[in-house]
């Protein structure tokens, strides 16, 4: 422990902070695992959706926490890419901000209580998860893409060009569920929710790695 604090304070401003958005991350990560085995009675982990903890008084705070933590862990890392100068370019920049106002929408408007009900916010809840889910693989997808005409980030470039794939690819398994009840809705949007994360994760490392 002391050897990651020292290396933290010894660590340039862009380090800090990517460190700072991988722990976030994992942290959001781990309290909606806790939060998929504690409440597995209450929400189903295989056909419940992650928003359907905002609907019992105990789970929403840990389910607003974890929006909170990501939210925060998002913000690190924009102000970590700025410190490095990273090339993102416009189009990964709309995107990403994209992502972070879906975010929120998700965390302010809640989602329907059941599948036949039909509410304003439930409605708004629902275009926001297709945007949080679509924006950030996208966002990756076309970072990686800028970065991989240059040689010093090509590497990068090809890791973020994979996760990009993944989330891309689990995006689609989570969607697909909405219209075909056989596929368990709620494991899929785990699984893509996780690919996000590790999206973080690997962005946050790369940009941490940069900043040395």
């Amino acid at each position: 422990m002391g050897q990651v604090t020292g290396s933290l304070v010894s660590a340039t401003p862009a380090k800090r902070l990517a460190w700072w958005a991988i722990g976030l991350t994992t942290a959001a990560l781990s309290l909606i695992g806790t939060l998929s085995f504690a409440f597995d009675s209450t929400v189903d982990p295989f056909r419940d959706p992650v928003s359907d903890y905002a609907l019992h008084r105990v789970a929403r705070i840990w389910f607003a926490l974890a929006v909170l933590l990501v939210l925060t862990a998002g913000v690190l890392l924009v102000a970590a890419a700025r410190a490095t100068a990273l090339p993102a370019g416009r189009t990964t920049i709309v995107l990403f901000g994209l992502w972070g106002v879906a975010l929120v929408i998700e965390l302010v408007f809640q989602g329907n209580a059941t599948v036949g009900e039909s509410t304003f916010h439930g409605t708004v809840h629902r275009i926001g998860g297709a945007v949080l889910f679509g924006a950030l693989p996208l966002a990756c997808a076309s970072l990686g893409r800028r970065l991989s005409a240059q040689p010093h980030w090509a590497r990068t470039a090809r890791r973020l060009t994979g996760c990009a794939i993944a989330g891309l690819v689990t995006a689609a398994g989570f969607g697909a569920a909405q219209f075909v009840t056989a596929l368990p809705a709620g494991l899929l949007e785990r699984v893509a929710l996780t690919a996000e994360l590790v999206i973080l994760i690997t962005g946050a490392r790369a940009i941490g790695r940069a900043g040395r």
